[in-house]
This record gives structure tokens, sequence and C-alpha cells, in this order.
């Protein structure tokens, strides 16, 4: 996913909510750049979600990113792994990053917990950017992936072999030539680790929780009036792209970008299109 653009990240670790995070730096090393904190999706890591996106950006801010907890380099606690986690530990991670104001970018599940992040720290927050962002489907979908998540705590259990995984990549772009090989077999190596595959199945029964209390849940967003940018790919098949129109319900003002050539993943599809409007954006 990244294998024509180094993206020279500068690698560390920290301690937020009691765990271990593998964390990455890249962009402006002075203290009074502006810094964008980057978030993954579910089963990715830092280097695969962003590395394509970032060398796109505006290099005179700082960008900051961590491996979330259960996934890529970071531990693998036994966790509930529900939003209140996720929450707590980037709480924490600001805090240790020492930011007071700053920038959120965040993909699918990242993008959910970049939102609450932002609902429960408005003042904090200087943009939101948001791409294909999990907890704003409808509920009966959204339902059905928590309900198949549930089974996951099972399913999970044995090994996914190379095939299945590098299938579930497959399905989250319009055409495979984009992923990068190497990632596509460290996905694989992650998900060899049972600590990884409970967590995944974790997030799924957090998720089960959240939706009961969706209405309180984009309630809560709605706190946040800063600046907030969408992107969606048009042809995704994970957060189909009708749950915009519940983005543009939670945040009125907001900014979207339909992205024709992608899937679940333009950041990695289209990061010329995405990064060009990122950039545009971080700037307003």
């Amino acid at each position: 996913m990244n294998a024509d653009v180094p993206s020279g990240w500068r690698a560390g670790k920290l301690r937020a909510g009691g765990v271990t995070l593998a964390t990455y730096e890249t962009g402006n090393r002075a203290s009074a750049a502006g810094t964008v904190l980057l978030l993954h999706g579910l089963g990715h890591w830092t280097d695969a979600a962003w590395g394509r996106l970032v060398p796109r950006l505006d290099p005179a801010l700082r960008y900051v990113a961590f491996d979330l907890p259960g996934f890529g380099a970071s531990e693998k606690p036994a966790a509930a792994y529900d939003l209140l986690f996720f929450r707590r530990v980037t709480e924490d991670a600001v805090a240790a990053y020492g930011l007071d104001r700053v920038a959120l970018v965040g993909h699918s599940l990242g993008g959910m917990i970049a939102a609450d992040y932002a609902s429960a720290h408005p003042s904090r927050v200087t943009h939101l950017a948001l791409i294909a962002p999990a907890g704003f489907s409808r509920t009966p979908r959204f339902l059905l992936f928590a309900l198949a998540g549930a089974l996951a705590q099972r399913l999970f259990v044995p090994r996914p072999s190379r095939r299945f995984v590098a299938r579930v990549l497959e399905r989250g772009v319009v055409d495979a030539t984009v992923l990068d090989p190497a990632h596509v077999e460290r996905a694989y190596e992650l998900t060899q680790e049972p600590a990884l595959r409970r967590a995944y199945a974790g997030v799924y029964g957090g998720a089960l929780r959240t939706i009961v209390n969706r209405r309180a849940l984009h309630g809560g967003f709605a706190r946040y009036t800063g600046p907030v940018f969408c992107a969606w790919g048009a042809q995704d098949r994970y957060i189909g792209i009708g749950a915009l129109r519940n983005v543009q319900r939670v945040y009125p003002h907001l900014t979207t970008l339909v992205l024709e050539h992608s899937a679940h993943l333009p950041m990695i599809e289209e990061p010329d299109i995405l990064g060009a409007a990122l950039r545009a954006f971080l700037a307003s």
C-alpha cells in the first residue's frame, strides 16, 4: 500500500490508557507547528493506512499517529475495545504528545474514535476529517455487522488463511493492484496472533453496545461544531456511502468529497485527490 512512496516515520512508544502504543511521527519537527493526529481503521496499522497519503499533505504540519491498541505493533491487551476504551487511550496519547489543540483525521473505526474525541473535547480540536467513518450507518445495516461481529468471537478463534486475509483487503478497494503485497503479507502475519483476533472480535462486540445508543451517540458527536470534512469512496463495500447522509445530519456545515474510483480505502486508491482536498481543509 506504500510501495512507491516512503513514509519516513519516526517510530517510538508511549503508554496511554494503560497500554503501550507503537507511535509514529513525520513532517515538521518544530514545536510550534500545527499537529495532525491520524487514527487508522479496524485491523489496519499506521503505515499501511497513511504512508501513501501523508507525503501528499502539507510538510509544514506535524503528523503524529499510533497503532490502535490491539492492532499493528501496539500492545494487544484483554480489554473491552469499546468506544470508551478507545477514547481513554486517545485522551492519554494526546496528553503524552503534549498537544493543547490538534486536528484529527480518522478512517473507518478511527473516524468514529475521532468524532467521539471531538465531541468530548470540542475546544481542543481545530479540524475534524473523517474518511468513511464507522458509526453513521443506518441501524439495521450496522446491527447486522455487529451481530456478525459477535459471531466473530468464535469465527476468529481459528487462524484465518492467507487467501482469506487477502480477500478481505481486496474487497476494500476497487482495483486490487493498488495493494502493496508486503502489506498484505504483514496483515496475514498479524492475524496469526490470537490477541489481535481477540481485539478484532472485541471491537465488534463493543459496536453492538454502541448501536443501542446510536441516537445519543450522534447527539454527542454534534457537540463539535468546528470545521468538518468527510470523504467517502463511492464503491465502498464495507461502509456504504449512504451513511454520508447521517454524517451530514450530525454536521450540517460539513464539507464532503466523494471519490468515484475508490471503495473503503481512498487514501490508498486516490491519494492525490484526497491529499489535495485534505491539504486545503487543514489549511482553512
